[in-house]
């Protein structure tokens, strides 16, 4: 049995999306094949969104190729980490300065997603993606997707296409509250000022695999006149891959946290908050999706605690970046047989290329 339609899911965590990114170029050395080939729709906040949008980028000389492969993100995080989370001069000088301002700068996560996302139209995407943000003057969620046919501008959310960019979507869903400021993007939409004003998606979908599979199952719903004879899809045609940035194991000390007042909390509660939307995402899946007698796995979630490496979303220390590294392997050395099962679903039913294909560029 091959699932007629398969999803990828990747959480945020900012610089632990790196293993994520391991344990996807880990896929696609045993498939032989692209992500971007792989799965029907990838979906992704904060971090996650920025990997989905990297590897559905087509290469700007083979438009039917991507541009990167999941090996390169890697480098990403390794040689940019520091880039993206760089405190401004100003902030380096003043003590209370995370207290009264976001903690970075965002010059160089700026820098970083122009250089590699440049001006691509999120309508390019070589697969359908599914990006989360969040708008806090509108206090409504806002979907970045590639297909113009998806949009739509509801009471409570919009999803957003043409006219909009990878990068815009990158920006606006890595926006985390108290690490960057909020992302701010023009927009025609005349329900409202001219603009969306974006934070990270995480707020509410840190985790966005069941957003994913519901997007997935309303969207092939809708009438096609090219296809009049549409089966739309049921949740057993879904296979699902959703990826972890490593649970948190930080503990808050009951003594302590009973006397914290609103700047103690602050912190604690986005980690908290961040960490609890992905972990009862995965337990209700688990439960929703279990392997049934007969068929195979329909669900693949990867995680695991930090036990050493640092939680900290903008730890970018080379030794922290090593930790991080080492976790990812022991996720694929210890689950082996998971990912050979997974990457037989993966290719199964996927046609051969009639001509080579174009290798993939390295950063």
């Amino acid at each position: 049995m091959a699932y007629r339609y398969k999803i990828l899911s990747i959480d945020g965590g900012g610089i632990r999306g790196i293993i994520p990114a391991i344990i996807l170029d880990e896929i696609e050395k045993r498939t032989g094949k692209p992500i971007c080939q792989l799965f029907n729709l990838i979906a992704g906040t904060s971090t996650g969104g920025i990997v989905a949008t990297a590897l559905t980028k087509p290469h700007p000389n083979y438009p039917n190729q991507p541009h990167f492969k999941a090996g390169d993100l890697i480098d990403i995080y390794r040689k940019h980490g520091k880039r993206i989370f760089a405190e401004s001069p100003v902030s380096s000088l003043l003590k209370l300065d995370d207290i009264v301002r976001a903690k970075y700068s965002s010059k160089g996560r700026d820098e970083v997603l122009t250089e590699f996302l440049q001006d691509t139209h999120l309508k390019k995407a070589l697969t359908d993606i599914f990006i989360t943000s969040y708008d806090i003057e509108l206090r409504m969620p806002i979907f970045f997707v590639n297909n113009v046919k998806d949009q739509k501008l509801g009471e409570n959310f919009r999803k957003i296409c043409d006219g909009y960019t990878m990068k815009q979507a990158g920006m606006a869903t890595s926006a985390a509250p108290t690490y960057f400021k909020p992302y701010k993007i023009d927009t025609a939409d005349p329900t409202n000022s001219g603009y969306y004003a974006l934070v990270d998606g995480g707020v509410f979908a840190n985790n966005p695999t069941s957003l994913a599979i519901m997007e997935a199952l309303i969207s092939s719903a809708r009438p096609d006149p090219q296809q009049p004879n549409k089966q739309p899809l049921n949740i057993n045609d879904v296979l699902v891959v959703s990826l972890g940035t490593g649970s948190l194991n930080r503990r808050y000390n009951y003594a302590q946290a009973v006397d914290w007042g609103l700047v103690q909390w602050v912190q604690p509660l986005l980690n908290i908050t961040l960490d609890g939307s992905s972990e009862s995402v995965a337990c209700q899946l688990e439960q929703m999706l279990p392997q049934a007698d007969g068929f195979p796995k329909q669900y693949f979630r990867f995680q695991r605690q930090l036990t050493k490496a640092n939680d900290n979303m903008d730890d970018a220390s080379p030794e922290n970046i090593t930790r991080l590294i080492t976790l990812a392997k022991q996720i694929i050395e210890q689950r082996d047989s998971e990912i050979d099962e997974l990457c037989q679903q993966l290719t199964q039913g996927l046609a051969q290329p009639e001509q080579p294909e174009v290798a993939l560029v390295s950063i």
